[in-house]
């Protein structure tokens, strides 16, 4: 099955319609951020309450999250996983990004699409004590300030409606502010 054009944005802007006329405080403080995070979907800023919200096309919600440091400045950063249920032609995942500063507030969410009724593994930010998930060796000093995000996704002939067989693992780094993909395996 295939996604229509613009379904996956008109589930959004639904959903960031409610948030504006609903109110988007929140209480968490479960991240390395003094307030509740402004995530990202196609372009559209995104503040769950409570891990998610609903609107009349789909569902938004918080799959995961870590902190550490992406950028080097020696302030926690916030990955999350976030998936918009459209309760029809897919369940997407985005990858989210939110630099953070020394005062816990974060900067405007880097995003990236993983991808489509995926299987979703981890997600790591590398630092000084981490292993490798697949490997169980150190992580290589070089690597750290890397994200990594492990998935199974369906090969090229493989039905949506199947268990997704192809396992993934894709790298980013922030550079020059920007979330840039270093390796997809």
């Amino acid at each position: 099955m295939t996604t229509k054009p613009g379904a996956r944005a008109n589930a959004l802007a639904i959903g960031v319609v409610f948030l504006a006329v609903t109110g988007c405080s929140s209480d968490r403080s479960d991240n390395a951020f003094s307030t509740a995070p402004v995530y990202s979907i196609e372009g559209n800023q995104v503040q769950l309450e409570g891990g998610s919200f609903e609107s009349e096309d789909g569902t938004v919600s918080l799959l995961t999250a870590v902190s550490g440091d992406l950028d080097g400045d020696a302030a926690d950063d916030l990955s999350a996983i976030l998936v918009l249920d459209s309760r029809g032609s897919g369940v997407f995942y985005y990858l989210n990004v939110l630099l953070g500063d020394s005062s816990g507030t974060s900067g405007q969410a880097r995003e990236a699409f993983i991808g489509d009724r995926i299987r979703f593994d981890f997600l790591d930010i590398y630092g000084p004590e981490s292993v490798s998930r697949l490997t169980g060796v150190p992580i290589h000093p070089d690597d750290h300030g890397q994200l990594v995000v492990g998935y199974y996704t369906h090969g090229p002939e493989q039905a949506y409606a199947e268990s997704p067989g192809i396992y993934v693992t894709r790298h980013w780094k922030i550079e020059s502010g920007r979330l840039v993909m270093v390796e997809d395996h």
